[in-house]
């Protein structure tokens, strides 16, 4: 008994003794296997610590207020495109066809899309400061090269090829960088920075229709561009402080398996039909209320003010409502609404009519850029959260391809001179209802998955 008490004392003892002191002695020393071993331990670097979305605090919300700016630069120069497309109709382009001239801001909204594609992999291989510096750098240039243009050729170099390069070199990386800040409140935090494109798109329509004849079309682009630079020396200051780590896996930029599954392809197929029609309008309202409605030439500019600030609403909207409503429902919602918009169009003959109308068109304009998104990531969508990347890398392809022939296809429909744009509102329209129809067999397959997951 005795002899059992002492050895529970020694283990108490043990216990309650700092291993240097005790075990010092009582241990069996290491074979030099081990002592190597832990040697080796000892000299390994300290392993990195995952990052953890802080979803808000400073340096977050830094980042939303960076990518409101992007988007001013990005989607406000784009949507802005309708003001210019009057002015080179009328005068500095008068030689060229409508048709024509809007393959600038055609190819200019292509690049936005398509080099997102392409800036998703280079920022997943860290290199966020180079692709934000050079889109912004190329931003900047564009339009100040843009203010010097002279002739068709120039304008398309510069306004469309620099710029719609720029954008979207800097646009996918912001939007990829302030997702991986937040996590519950991404969603509000993206619609934030969306408000950034219906502010530019308010702004510098004004601005140009404000100072064109004051300082003519040369230094009213050069102060747009000037804006252009304050924002984007804002912006490299604020991303130019994370550098994402490098070496991490691009995706692919195609997944050969969602061309075999139909609901993926009538959605591609119904996003190529929508952005078909979503910048037809953008383009062309200053034209049409300036000859169809023979209004004032500052009231047909402020139509397109007034369109991009009914936006506002749309790009914030499917956030607002979260998880209360699909964001599918928002979208098809978003596309029936638009065609019924577009067809009432034709008969439309009064300002106050057509105001009305700037304001509903510019709230489906917004939901149309944003709830797609948000519709993306459902399973029946993308069945694998690994290959969401490259599935809306290939979606949003569609749609861009669908933006650079649409505004064509609209000018070359249209007779600008006459001011008879009636074959061209009738294709927008078809076009909307097209991709309508295309959305519905995803929103049922959709419904049938939820039901299904919930029982």
């Amino acid at each position: 008994m005795r002899l059992h008490n002492v050895d529970k004392n020694v283990e108490d003892l043990s216990a309650m003794t700092p291993q240097s002191s005790w075990h010092s002695s009582e241990k069996t020393p290491q074979t030099p296997i081990a002592e190597e071993e832990e040697h080796s331990r000892q000299l390994e670097p300290p392993r990195q610590l995952e990052f953890v979305p802080p979803n808000g605090g400073f340096e977050a919300w830094l980042l939303v207020f960076a990518g409101f700016l992007v988007f001013a630069n990005v989607w406000g120069i784009v949507s802005t495109f309708g003001a210019f497309q009057a002015f080179y109709i009328r005068d500095l382009l008068s030689t060229e066809s409508a048709s024509a001239i809007s393959w600038v801001g055609s190819v200019q909204a292509f690049l936005v899309v398509f080099t997102g594609v392409f800036g998703g992999p280079l920022f997943d291989r860290g290199y966020l400061r180079s692709l934000v510096f050079t889109g912004c750098l190329l931003t900047v240039f564009g339009m100040m090269m843009t203010s010097l243009a002279k002739s068709y050729y120039q304008v398309f170099l510069a306004q469309g090829i620099c710029v719609g390069l720029g954008a979207g070199l800097s646009y996918v990386p912001t939007l990829a960088l302030i997702s991986t800040y937040f996590t519950t409140k991404r969603p509000i935090a993206i619609g934030i920075a969306a408000v950034g494109s219906s502010v530019g798109g308010v702004i510098f329509p004004i601005m140009f229709r404000r100072l064109q004849p004051q300082i003519g079309y040369g230094w009213t682009v050069r102060c747009i561009g000037f804006i252009n630079l304050a924002f984007a020396v804002v912006i490299c200051l604020i991303l130019g402080r994370h550098k994402k780590d490098g070496g991490g896996q691009a995706r692919s930029l195609w997944d050969l398996t969602a061309l075999r599954e139909p609901i993926f392809l009538l959605w591609t197929t119904s996003l190529f039909f929508l952005f078909l029609a979503y910048y037809i309008p953008l383009f062309f309202i200053v034209s049409w209320a300036r000859w169809e409605l023979d209004t004032s030439e500052d009231m047909a500019f402020y139509m397109l003010a007034i369109l991009n600030g009914g936006s506002f609403l749309g790009r914030t909207f499917p956030y607002l409502l979260g998880q209360r409503v699909k964001p599918v429902y928002t979208l098809i919602f978003s596309a029936i609404l638009g065609t019924v918009l577009l067809f009432s169009w034709i008969a439309i003959h009064s300002s106050a009519a057509f105001i009305v109308w700037c304001i509903l068109w510019g709230f489906v304009a917004g939901v149309l850029v944003t709830a797609p998104t948000s519709t993306m990531p459902h399973p029946v969508i993308s069945p694998n959260m690994s290959v969401i990347g490259t599935r809306m890398g290939m979606s949003w392809s569609a749609a861009a391809v669908g933006s650079i022939i649409g505004s064509p296809i609209a000018g070359a429909l249209a007779n600008v001179a006459s001011g008879d744009f009636l074959h061209a509102q009738i294709f927008v329209g078809v076009v909307m209802a097209a991709g309508a129809i295309c959305l519905i067999p995803p929103l049922l397959a959709i419904e049938k998955h939820d039901r299904k997951s919930k029982s």
